[in-house]
């Protein structure tokens, strides 16, 4: 669920940049920043996920179900919730927090990149 959130606000962004970019610099200029956000998008994600992935397991970690209804609730919300039997488990939140990491990075960037230039 998480990745799926993060893959339509990068979508969008990209429609929204596009969008500007086509108003102000022509439609030459909007492809190339669309082509850009989208080869930033892809090679930022095998970082960080290459980041990520020294820290978080790629197996996932293996847990109780948690008796708490509201907590239940927001950890299938989450999408990298996967019950396996027996009152248990399993937690891949690896891919989710490299999108999370990306798009911190990602936010940062594009508003130095995009931002408007002051014209006095």
């Amino acid at each position: 669920m998480i990745a799926v959130i993060i893959f339509y606000i990068h979508t969008i962004f990209a429609v929204y940049i596009f969008c500007r970019s086509f108003q102000s610099d022509g439609v030459v200029q909007a492809f190339l920043n669309v082509a850009f956000i989208i080869v930033l998008f892809t090679v930022g994600w095998t970082m960080s996920d290459l980041v990520v992935g020294l820290i978080i397991s790629e197996k996932g970690y293996n847990l109780l179900i948690p008796q708490n209804n509201i907590i239940l609730v927001m950890m299938k919300l989450t999408g990298f919730y996967r019950p396996i039997g027996n009152g248990f488990a399993n937690l891949y939140p690896k891919d989710a927090i490299s999108l999370i990491v990306l798009s911190s990075i990602e936010v940062l960037f594009y508003r130095f990149f995009f931002r408007k230039a002051k014209i006095d």
